[in-house]
């Protein structure tokens, strides 16, 4: 395990990222070499990829064939054995693989050894013997300057008031529009630790990993392996499934969540969490890293009355009030309650109010696509201003009002 502050910032950060660090060295000492090779043994989020004995060469073919050997985040190269040729190979280093960060690795500690080293491509200038010490802050360095520049995705909870209000198929709805009508990168993550839903909507039944299956390898977390868990809709959407099948596992954690939230982040444009109702550990953390959380109900007494706890909570726990935000599936103009009402017992805006059109989106769910609505439907319409308000980044922001009355008035009345 990585051990004090800078072994935890440099997992944190990398987790973030992508999880594995991919590391290759070039021309290292044997001593050198035994030293990276006891750093990585003790952490869990480095891979060696491999030793390479020499130098890059003006004779060699380029890019050599350990270039072309897909992803490599850090490369070390020694510049003590010959330093015009260390050079050389850094400079082509910094060309070939311009995502590639470069370690000069020297017990030589000259300024102007260290600024000509910076000149040809490296980031970091390494003492011998390397100790583990500036070897974790020097990556732990990388790994801040890398997230900066990493995408940075929107992540939108869904969460009902209770159960059977359309939090699935409104998630799964929105985020097939996003893809296909918005052209946007989106992923659906099925939150239930079980026998989710969302898989079914999408008319995707046969799949062989789960979500779960991938938070208990944060520690190898990558695009490559995160590609192995994923479903593709013909939308362009693409969906974590729930675990199809009963089967008793331990609970990876909030903290695994959190790390494969923030890694999804920057796969994605949008990432859409269907959580199940409640306010759980996992929820919880999902809700917390969150750019908004909707709070699906339906106009019922019942889904109001829990759409005001929720509400409380999150007020209770400082939550920003332009972060949640109330929407209202299976709206009608025949409904007993009005929007008044609703407001006031909530004591919020409703954001949003999507039409109850029933028996389309049980056929849309019948047929496994939720956006084969017909373009002229009310709930079409409706999805498609949502998602073209949240692809812009633009949605109305609101902010939580008092109304006259409280719920347990209007529960009276």
């Amino acid at each position: 395990m990585d051990n004090g502050k800078s072994g935890e910032r440099m997992r944190r950060e990398y987790s973030q990222l992508g999880g594995l660090i991919r590391m290759l060295s070039v021309s290292l000492d044997p001593k050198s070499v035994r030293e990276l090779e006891e750093f990585v043994k003790s952490t869990s989020v480095v891979r060696l990829r491999r030793e390479v004995k020499e130098y890059l060469s003006e004779q060699d073919d380029l890019p050599s064939p350990w270039m072309r050997e897909g992803q490599l985040d850090i490369c070390l190269i020694d510049f003590d054995r010959d330093r015009t040729r260390a050079t050389f190979t850094a400079e082509k280093v910094h060309v070939h693989l311009p995502a590639t960060t470069i370690f000069a690795v020297s017990a030589d500690s000259q300024p102007d050894f260290i600024i000509q080293a910076m000149r040809c491509g490296c980031s970091e200038y390494l003492l011998k013997p390397m100790a583990r010490e500036p070897l974790l802050e020097a990556i732990a360095r990388v790994a801040s300057r890398s997230k900066e520049s990493q995408p940075n995705g929107q992540i939108l909870t869904f969460v009902g008031s209770k159960g059977g209000v359309g939090t699935t198929s409104t998630a799964a709805h929105l985020g097939t529009v996003l893809s296909r009508s918005m052209s946007r990168r989106a992923l659906v993550v099925d939150l239930h630790p079980v026998f989710g839903d969302a898989e079914l909507y999408l008319g995707m039944l046969k799949y062989q990993y789960s979500f779960r299956e991938l938070l208990e390898n944060t520690h190898r977390l990558d695009a490559d392996l995160l590609q192995s868990f994923v479903l593709r809709h013909n939308s362009g959407l693409e969906l974590l499934a729930a675990p199809g099948h009963w089967e008793a596992r331990k609970p990876a954690g909030p903290e695994a969540l959190g790390i494969t939230i923030e890694f999804l982040r920057t796969q994605y444009e949008f990432v859409l969490i269907d959580c199940p109702p409640g306010l759980g550990d996992e929820n919880l953390e999902a809700m917390q890293r969150s750019d908004q959380v909707y709070v699906i109900a339906v106009p019922e007494v019942v889904a109001l009355r829990d759409v005001a706890r929720y509400l409380e909570y999150f007020t209770r726990q400082n939550y920003p009030a332009e972060k949640i935000r109330v929407v209202l599936n299976r709206c009608s103009k025949r409904d007993t309650i009005t929007d008044e009402q609703i407001e006031q017992a909530i004591h919020a805006p409703v954001f949003r109010k999507l039409p109850n059109q029933y028996h389309e989106v049980v056929r849309n769910i019948n047929s496994g696509d939720p956006s084969a609505s017909s373009s002229s439907s009310d709930l079409t319409r409706s999805l498609r201003e949502w998602a073209a308000s949240v692809a812009k980044g633009s949605g109305a922001k609101v902010d939580a009002r008092k109304g006259s009355k409280g719920l347990l008035t209007f529960l009276g009345s």
